[in-house]
């Protein structure tokens, strides 16, 4: 297993409903490309161009905040402010037109030194670990590879999978003293696991399908970052820049993002 190109992460917040990120997780970013946008849910009585009118001079400051934050840090980032009746959908397309192969699922952080990594098949498992190589270079985080077998005799197998994923932290430069292993076995895996990542700084996972909408609202992402109150980067399954095959479902999509033409785009230096 090696370790892919470096993945970008979309970082969406409500900057104008106070939203924030925590320093310890910008500097956790500063090692990937960051797509940051600042995003605001409205009524459906109200016509996107309308609040890009009475809202887009605060977003922007907010913004810019953000992005001297991030350049502090070394990180690199662009920006994007969007009014939108149906964030979900926006997400999920921003996902594709920036090519961002995770999306940040914010909560508070204090401090960046313990990333649970839950590994699960062979679901993006290389896509994970570049993801936590990025993390783990720009923080002094350790980390720990961590599987939930079905029964003992699916430990083995997870045993393996970790190994693997270990091998290429390490291949990749990462000393060996800074990566665990973890593998239990549990009838009741995602109960198991949002108990586990409420002990960790940051989880990195990898999700099972493509949709930023599930990613955010998926059972298993959802259930670690709410009732863990600990920030996740989900790794999407397919690269970003793959479409639903399905045309009809992407012409429906898009017709119900109503913020499709009320969108800008900020770029930093």
């Amino acid at each position: 297993m090696s370790v892919p190109d470096e993945p970008r992460v979309l970082v969406p917040l409500a900057v104008l409903d106070g939203e924030s990120l925590a320093p310890p997780l910008v500097e956790a970013l500063s090692g990937v490309p960051v797509e940051l946008v600042g995003y605001h849910r409205i009524p459906e009585q109200t016509a996107p161009g309308q609040a890009r009118m009475q809202f887009e001079e605060r977003m922007e400051g907010e913004l810019a905040d953000l992005v001297t934050v991030f350049e502090e840090a070394g990180g690199r980032v662009e920006t994007r402010m969007v009014f939108t009746h149906e964030p979900k959908q926006t997400f999920e397309r921003v996902a594709v037109e920036a090519s961002c192969d995770a999306v940040l699922l914010n909560n508070p952080a204090t401090e960046i030194s313990d990333v649970l990594v839950p590994l699960r098949g062979e679901v993006n498992v290389e896509r994970v670990v570049a993801l936590v190589a990025s993390v783990l270079e720009a923080t002094e985080a350790d980390a720990t590879l961590y599987h939930v077998a079905d029964s003992e005799d699916e430990r083995e197998a997870g045993r393996d999978l970790v190994n693997r994923a270990r091998e290429a932290l390490v291949e990749g430069g990462i000393a060996e003293d800074r990566v665990r292993e973890e593998i239990v076995v549990s009838e009741t895996p995602i109960k198991t696991l949002v108990a586990t990542a409420s002990e960790y700084d940051l989880v990195v996972m990898g999700e099972s399908k493509p949709s930023v909408r599930e990613l955010f609202f998926g059972e298993v992402s959802e259930q670690v970052s709410t009732q863990s109150v600990t920030p996740a980067l989900v790794v999407r399954r397919l690269p970003a820049v793959e479409k639903k095959p399905d045309a009809e479902e992407d012409e429906s999509a898009a017709e119900n993002d109503e913020s499709a033409d009320e969108e800008a785009t900020e770029e930093s230096d």
